[in-house]
C-alpha cells in the first residue's frame, strides 16, 4: 500500500483541478488528477499506473512530476497541451490552397465570380480529396495568409502591370515631387472630386431589436444633390459648389402663370419650356434673348426659384466650382483630380490654362484611395443621409449643407481623413 499523503492545501488544489478537468473536457488531464489523488487515498502503484497508462509507467512518476520544481503549475500546463486534432492539411498544401483563391472562382472551374468557404471547401475536396466545414474553414484560410476582402475596379484598356505600375509611379514619384513643390513655391495642394447624395436616402448597419430590421421610409424619388468638392492638404480647408442646372419646366410655367407675369413675357418664355442650361448665366443669357435684359433682371429672382434644380456632373459645372478656387485662396493652386472624361474637355483646358495659378495632377486610374475627399464623402453621409427620410429635396439639402458647414467650422474633421496621408508626410 501507498503510505505517501498530501497536504490539505495541495489535496483541495488537486480536487479543483479535477473539476477544471471536466469543464474543459480534457480526459487526459482527468485521469491525471484523479491518479494523483489515488496517490492521497492509498490506492497502490501498479493500480494508479493502470487507472492512467500512457501517461506515465506508475504512480509513482506521477508523484515524481507533482514534487518537481514546477509542482502544481505543472498540471496547469497540461490543461490545453496536445489537445485539438492535427492539421488535415500539410503547410505546402495551405499555399497552394491560397494560389487557387487568388485566381478567383472562375480559374477554378466555378460560374460564379465570389470565392465563399462553401465553394473553397468544394475545391478542396475536389483537388486534395480533404473534407472541411464550411464553418471552420475560415481559420484555416489565414494560415496561407488569406483574408475576406472587398474588390476594387481596373481598367479593362490597360493590363494589370501597367496599372499597378502607374500606382507605384504616384506613391513613389509624384506625390512626393508634389509635396516638395509645394513647400518650395508655398502652393496649397487641394484634393478635388465630386459626390451625390440621393434623395431615397442611404441605408446602413445599426443596433435594433433582434429579429426585426430597421425600416427606413423613402418617396422613391430618383433624384441626387450634386456637389463638387474640394480640400486643403496643409490646413484642412473645404470648398464646395453645388451642381445647378436651369429649366422652364410646364410646371414652372404654369406657377409663373399663376403669378400673373405679363403676357408677352410668358410668350417669350414658353420658347424656351424644356430647355436645360448648366449655368446660372447661361440661363440669364436664354432670358436676355426672349425678354430683354431688363425684363430679366425685373423678375430674374422669381425665375430663378421656379427653374433651379438638381445639375449634372460636367465641364460646365466643373468650371463654375474652379472659378472659387483661385478666389478663395491667392497662392499656386496644385488640384489633385481624377480621371473624369469632363475634366479634360477642351472647356476645362481652357480655363485652366487661362489661370496661371492653377495647376492640375490626375491620379492614376480607379484609385479613389489616394483621394482622401472619398473619405470625407462616406462621413458626411454617414452623418447626413445614412437611414434618414427626406420627404422635399430641400430638407436633403438642409441636412448636407448642415454637415458641410461643421467641416467649415473645425477644420479637424477634414484633416482627420488625411492623417495618415499627412504623417507619412512629416506634417503633425
Amino acid at each position: 500500500m501507498v503510505s505517501l499523503c498530501y497536504s490539505k492545501t495541495i489535496v483541495k488544489a488537486l480536487e479543483e483541478e479535477l473539476v477544471r478537468a471536466q469543464q474543459l473536457n480534457n480526459l487526459r488531464l482527468y485521469r491525471v488528477v484523479r491518479g494523483l489523488l489515488w496517490i492521497n487515498e492509498g490506492k497502490s502503484w501498479s493500480e494508479i499506473g493502470q487507472a492512467v497508462r500512457g501517461e506515465c509507467q506508475d504512480g509513482r512518476e506521477l508523484a515524481e512530476r507533482l514534487a518537481g520544481e514546477k509542482g502544481l503549475g505543472w498540471l496547469r500546463e497540461q490543461r490545453y497541451q496536445g489537445r485539438g486534432r492535427k492539421s488535415k492539411l500539410t503547410a505546402q498544401q495551405k499555399q497552394q490552397v491560397g494560389a487557387w483563391v487568388e485566381k478567383g472562382p472562375q480559374a477554378n472551374g466555378f460560374s460564379c465570380g465570389v470565392w465563399n468557404t462553401a465553394l473553397i471547401a468544394e475545391l478542396i475536396w475536389r483537388r486534395l480529396g480533404v473534407r472541411y466545414n464550411p464553418r471552420y474553414l475560415s481559420t484555416v484560410l489565414k494560415k496561407p495568409g488569406l483574408s475576406y476582402r472587398k474588390a476594387r475596379f481596373i481598367s479593362d484598356r490597360c493590363d494589370e502591370q501597367e496599372y499597378e505600375r502607374a500606382r507605384r509611379q504616384w506613391s513613389e514619384q509624384t506625390w512626393p515631387k508634389l509635396l516638395e513643390q509645394a513647400r518650395k513655391t508655398g502652393a496649397v495642394i487641394l484634393f478635388a472630386d465630386e459626390v451625390s447624395f440621393a434623395m431615397w436616402g442611404s441605408l446602413s448597419r445599426t443596433w435594433a431589436p433582434r429579429g426585426h430590421q430597421p425600416v427606413v421610409k423613402t418617396r422613391g424619388i430618383r433624384k441626387g444633390l450634386k456637389m463638387f468638392g474640394a480640400i486643403n492638404f496643409f490646413d484642412g480647408a473645404f470648398e464646395y459648389r453645388e451642381a445647378r442646372a436651369y429649366t422652364l419646366t410646364p410646371e414652372a410655367l404654369k406657377q409663373l402663370k399663376a403669378d400673373r407675369l405679363p403676357t408677352e413675357v410668358m410668350a417669350g418664355l414658353t420658347g424656351l419650356k424644356g430647355q436645360r442650361y448648366p449655368t446660372r448665366e447661361r440661363f440669364h443669357q436664354a432670358l436676355d434673348g426672349v425678354m430683354g435684359r431688363e425684363a430679366r433682371v425685373h423678375y430674374q429672382h422669381r425665375l430663378q426659384a421656379v427653374a433651379e434644380g438638381s445639375g449634372r456632373f460636367n465641364s460646365a459645372g466643373y468650371i463654375e466650382f474652379l472659378k472659387q478656387l483661385p478666389a478663395r485662396f491667392d497662392t499656386r493652386i496644385i488640384l489633385v483630380e481624377d480621371s473624369a472624361p469632363y475634366h479634360a474637355s477642351r472647356e476645362v483646358r481652357q480655363f485652366k490654362a487661362e489661370h496661371s495659378r492653377l495647376s492640375s495632377v490626375s491620379l492614376p486610374v480607379f484609385s479613389p484611395e489616394f483621394n482622401p475627399i472619398e473619405k470625407l464623402w462616406r462621413n458626411t453621409k454617414k452623418e447626413a443621409t445614412h437611414l434618414k427620410y427626406f420627404n422635399t429635396f430641400d430638407d436633403l439639402r438642409a441636412s448636407v449643407l448642415r454637415v458641410f458647414r461643421g467641416f467649415l467650422d473645425d477644420a479637424t474633421k477634414v484633416i482627420r481623413v488625411m492623417k495618415k496621408l499627412r504623417t507619412n508626410a512629416g506634417i503633425a
